[in-house]
C-alpha cells in the first residue's frame, strides 16, 4: 500500500524524520509557518530537500490557515498529514479529510507533558525521563488518542539542544513504527488519562534570569542547561550589563570562608576560574558565558571590569522582550 504523505514542521525536531520522508517518494507537499518561530537554518534546508526531490514547499499563515490548508488538502490530496512541531490548532473541519487524519509527533511523554515547551520545563525542573508521543490529533492540543510512546532517559548533563537531537532520532524510529502501523493495519490507539494530564507553557522573558536570591546552585546550572543553546545561557547582569550563563558546574564550598552573599564573586582569575557563592553556601563555577561581544571562558569577564567581591544580581525583563534566543541577554535596565 502506498500512502500519499504530507507534512507540516516547524522546529530542528522534525529533521531526520522529515528529510527521510521527503527523499522516500511518499511526501507530496510540505508545509511551514510563515512566522519568526521557525529559524531560518531549519526553513532553508526543508525547502531545499523539497527543491531538490520535487516536492511542493509552502508556508501558512495563522489568519488564513484554515482556508488555505483546505485547498492545500483538496490540490494534493494526502492520505496522511503528519505533524511535526507545527505551532498552530488544525481546524477541527479538516481533521478527517485525509483517510488517516492528522497525526502529531509530540517530543515530550503524553498526557502528563503538554503544552508547547515542555522540553524547557523539563530540563529545568530536572525530569529525570522525556520521550516522543505520536497520537491522532483532535480539536484540542495534544489530547488525542495515543499510537506510540517511546520514552527515554535525560542525562543530568543534557542541554536543551542536546536533548532535541536525542528525540529527534527518536521521532524518526516512530515515524518507521507509524508507517509499518498502517501498511500492515496493526495500528492501536489508546486514549489518554485524563487525570496524568499537565500543561506546560512557552518560557517567559522572567523564567530565563537567574535569581541568586532564591535559587540553588544545582537550580542555577539546570536553567543554564534548558537555555543552551536556544537563549545562549540563563540571564544574569553585573553593572547593568546582562550576559548568558552557557555552562556551570557546582562546586563545594570547603571553606566556610567563602561563605558570602549569593551571586558575590569570589575568584575570577585563569587558576581559579570564575566562582560565584550561592544559597546554602554552596559555590558555582561558571565556565563559559555568552554576550554580545561573543562566547568566552567565565574567567575572562574580568577583562570586562568584573572582579572578588562584585555582586551578580537577579534581571527584570522589560515587558515588551520575546523569548527568542539571546533576547534574554541583550537588554540593559
Amino acid at each position: 500500500m502506498t500512502i500519499r504523505i504530507a507534512i507540516l514542521c516547524n522546529d530542528r525536531l522534525c529533521l531526520p524524520a522529515v528529510s527521510w520522508l521527503i527523499g522516500s517518494q511518499l511526501t507530496v507537499a510540505v508545509g511551514m509557518p510563515a512566522i519568526d518561530t521557525v529559524s531560518n537554518e531549519t526553513r532553508m534546508l526543508v525547502e531545499l530537500q523539497c527543491k531538490q526531490n520535487g516536492v511542493p514547499f509552502r508556508t501558512f499563515s495563522k489568519q488564513q490557515l484554515a482556508e488555505d490548508m483546505d485547498r492545500w488538502l483538496t490540490e494534493y490530496r494526502p492520505d496522511l498529514v503528519l505533524v511535526k512541531t507545527f505551532p498552530w490548532l488544525i481546524p477541527s473541519t479538516l481533521l478527517n479529510r485525509p483517510a488517516h487524519g492528522f497525526v502529531n509527533f509530540h517530543y515530550a511523554p503524553l498526557p502528563e507533558y503538554r503544552g508547547p515547551a515542555p522540553l524547557f520545563w523539563m530540563i529545568k525542573d530536572q525530569a529525570k525521563e522525556g520521550g516522543v508521543t505520536v497520537h491522532q490529533m483532535d480539536n484540542r492540543f495534544d489530547t488525542g488518542p495515543v499510537f506510540f510512546q517511546q520514552r527515554l532517559s535525560i542525562s543530568p548533563d543534557f542541554t536543551y539542544g542536546w536533548l532535541v537531537t536525542q528525540l529527534a532520532y527518536a521521532g524518526l524510529q516512530l515515524c518507521w513504527a507509524l508507517l509499518q502501523g498502517l501498511a500492515t493495519g496493526t495500528l492501536q490507539a489508546v486514549p489518554q488519562q485524563e487525570g496524568k494530564a499537565g500543561w506546560f507553557r512557552r518560557p517567559q522573558p522572567a523564567d530565563l534570569v537567574v535569581n541568586w536570591e532564591a535559587m540553588s546552585a544545582s537550580a542555577i546550572r539546570s536553567l543554564a542547561l534548558a537555555c543552551n543553546p536556544w537563549n545562549k545561557g540563563a540571564a544574569t547582569s553585573w553593572n547593568n550589563w546582562v550576559f548568558g550563563l552557557t555552562d556551570v558546574s557546582v562546586d563545594l564550598n570547603n571553606d566556610q570562608a567563602y561563605s558570602k552573599l549569593p551571586g558575590t564573586v569570589l575568584h575570577i582569575d585563569e587558576q581559579n576560574g570564575l566562582i560565584v557563592s550561592c544559597l546554602h553556601d554552596q559555590l558555582l563555577r561558571v565556565n563559559v558565558v555568552y554576550c554580545e561581544e561573543g562566547f568566552f571562558p567565565g574567567h575572562k569577564l574580568s577583562l570586562f571590569g568584573l572582579k572578588p567581591g562584585d555582586r551578580l544580581g537577579s534581571y527584570t525583563m522589560p515587558a515588551h522582550s520575546q523569548t527568542q534566543p539571546s533576547s534574554a541577554l541583550h537588554q540593559s535596565t
